[in-house]
């Protein structure tokens, strides 16, 4: 988790690039969290300088959650509480302050992080323990003991996915050269 310098509505080019290296860890990202403030009746215009400078740095694709802070000084409509506006898909709205909202903005954070995990479907040697330890902690998976080997099924996060291609790969090769 990175926090980034924040967005100011037209905000000197120059100073941006003076933020380009932090601004940068975005593209590394896989969720971004898009802090607005509720209470900013210029929040409209920032939203779209933050999308303008994402675009910039490639990373206007990434996948990201709106969280409209400070509803603990807005209202609504006739004095209702503040309510996410329509339309956005993966949008929460937050008290820093209070606290209010933070259970669902996790909730959701999850929820995107879990529509990135890939489908797994592999076999890998009992001596990748440390592997297999980690895809239980962090993934959603199954593992079939069987005399050689374990196999394993479920959803991982592409980078553990990854880990398990190579190691099951790896093992593949050994397979391999021991019929050989």
């Amino acid at each position: 988790m990175s926090d980034t310098v924040g967005f100011i509505h037209k905000l000197p080019h120059q100073l941006v690039d003076a933020f380009r290296a932090t601004l940068e860890e975005v593209v590394r990202a896989d969720v971004l969290l898009e802090v607005v403030d509720a209470a900013d009746r210029h929040a409209a215009e920032h939203r779209l300088t933050i999308r303008t400078v994402l675009d910039e740095l490639g990373a206007g694709h990434k996948p990201r959650v709106l969280v409209h802070n400070k509803i603990d000084v807005v209202d609504g409509p006739g004095g209702a509480p503040f309510v996410v506006p329509r339309g956005e898909p993966h949008a929460v709205a937050v008290s820093a302050l209070t606290g209010e909202g933070l259970d669902r903005l996790r909730a959701e954070v999850a929820a995107v992080l879990a529509e990135l995990w890939v489908e797994v479907d592999l076999a890998v040697p009992y001596t990748e323990g440390a592997l297999l330890s980690r895809l239980r902690e962090r993934g959603s998976v199954a593992f079939d003991y069987r005399d050689g080997d374990v196999r394993v099924h479920g959803r991982v996060a592409p980078s553990l996915a990854g880990e398990l291609a190579e190691a099951a790969r790896a093992w593949r090769r050994a397979l391999k050269a021991l019929q050989s």
